[in-house]
């Protein structure tokens, strides 16, 4: 792994930061440096029937690029203000300073200390996927044979096209006042588009998994999938109508729903008077069934190679293990060094990946458990509102079972919830799976070990036929 801690511009972008500082001492209360060095392998593809996919292109990006936060304190009663800004290594570097610091000035925060010292050193984690980061270009190769391995097999589908990104990201920062880290993490993006046969037809399938590692990528069962999708898609039917619908969703729902769980937890949302839990809170809106299973919740930033994992918090502190939720019930705000002294409560700098305790029984058992069932294989788009916590989407593809027995496969209808109903009356199945998932766009970075499906029976309305 590279050390940008000997960064060759590094020393140029820390002098100019302590300058312009030393020019304004009343006003600059202290700087963040963050250096970051990104590599990605990105291969594009076309697809021919019985055949390996065509590589139309094959691409390698670099970027090393440094970024600068500065914080100032000015005004009466003083403020707080802040302003980042990515440096051009080529260009005035007092100039861009100065013109981060003046924007600073614009800005105005109720104040807040920055922490003068460590909760802790560091844990020694594991935060990439060790073939990725030795051997970026094998890594990649791999996955593209198991791809090709696998479409070859295909039968009845036309695989149209795909893309695969394998990337990786070393980061590195410092700050004014004495903290400094650095951390490496990889990350996997494909793509797939799928066609029933014979073509042509209106029905194409794209689907896309992200990862960290080529062990949760999973690309050969992930294709499966998509197939399984694409065969099933035209003969699907309408749902029927319901109040009281009992569904079954899999790992990548439950994280979703169970993160913005987890967000009401954080101490933020409490500063900014959004709705929030706080500890001794109950998760449930509605009575608890008897024989529902209970929430347990606990957080790790420590699981070797998955999507949370990291030696310290967005503010430079060590992060920590917690259980935040005990059999529905909130035992654990989080709370990091501003929305600590914002609140006036103790940080405890708790954040990482979700792990959930299993249920007792098989997907299959909670499937015969009830008369009636949909399983989502599938969403169109899963929308989850944070402050009420209720979700929607339209059913992309489902499997509808009566007492036990698959009757049809299902495709539109909408479906929704509100998440602290379904607590009242759900079932967790006892096998594991592991989602892991990074940010950006719309969506939160996901670290998940937990049940892989989770029966819901209350608190589910299905808008159909």
């Amino acid at each position: 792994m590279i050390n940008l801690a000997q960064d060759t511009f590094l020393p140029t972008l820390r002098n100019s930061l302590e300058k312009i500082r030393s020019q304004n001492p009343d006003k600059f209360y202290g700087w963040k440096i963050t250096l970051q060095n990104y590599r990605s392998l990105q291969t594009l593809m076309l697809g021919h029937p019985g055949k390996d996919f065509e590589n139309y292109q094959n691409r390698e990006v670099h970027d090393h690029s440094y970024h600068i936060d500065i914080y100032t304190r000015h005004g009466h009663p003083e403020v707080m203000g802040s302003s980042g800004f990515s440096i051009d290594p080529l260009g005035n570097i007092d100039a861009q300073i100065l013109k981060t610091f003046n924007n600073s000035l614009l800005v105005a925060n109720k104040p807040w200390d920055m922490p003068k010292k460590l909760n802790g050193a560091y844990d020694m984690v594991f935060t990439v996927d060790p073939l990725i980061s030795e051997n970026m270009l094998l890594a990649h190769q791999k996955m593209q044979d198991e791809i090709n391995n696998k479409i070859k097999t295909l039968t009845n589908v036309s695989v149209n096209s795909g893309e695969l990104f394998t990337n990786l990201q070393i980061k590195y920062f410092e700050t004014s006042w004495g903290l400094k880290g650095q951390k490496e993490n990889s990350s996997i993006y494909f793509e797939i588009a799928i066609e029933k046969l014979p073509i042509p037809n209106t029905q194409e399938v794209l689907k896309y998994k992200k990862a960290i590692s080529l062990e949760d990528a999973r690309l050969s069962q992930f294709i499966d999938k998509a197939v399984e999708e694409t065969l099933s898609i035209a003969d699907a039917e309408m749902p029927k109508t319901s109040d009281n619908g009992i569904v079954l969703i899999d790992g990548e729902a439950i994280s979703s729903l169970l993160t913005h769980v987890v967000n009401q937890l954080n101490a933020q949302r409490e500063y900014e008077k959004s709705p929030y839990m706080s500890t001794g809170d109950s998760l449930l809106k509605g009575e608890k069934k008897p024989d529902s299973d209970k929430l347990s919740i606990f957080l790790d930033p420590t699981v070797p190679v998955m999507a949370l994992t990291t030696p310290f918090t967005n503010e430079g502190m060590k992060p920590t293990k917690a259980e935040v939720v005990k059999k529905d019930m909130v035992t654990a705000q989080i709370i990091h060094h501003r929305m600590g002294q914002y609140l006036d409560k103790a940080p405890n700098y708790i954040e990482g990946n979700m792990l959930v305790e299993l249920g007792r029984q098989s997907s299959t058992e909670l499937i015969h458990s009830v008369d009636e069932c949909i399983e989502i294989i599938a969403f169109s788009s899963l929308l989850i509102a944070p402050n009420t916590l209720t979700w929607s989407s339209e059913i992309k593809l489902g499997k509808l079972y009566k007492n036990g027995a698959f009757v049809c496969m299902i495709k539109g209808g909408v479906v929704s919830g509100n998440i602290r109903e379904n607590l009242t009356n759900f079932s967790f199945s006892n096998e594991e799976v592991k989602i892991n998932e990074t940010g950006g766009g719309y969506g939160h970075a996901k670290g998940y070990v937990g049940p892989q499906h989770m029966l819901i029976k209350s608190g589910v309305k299905i808008v159909g036929e």
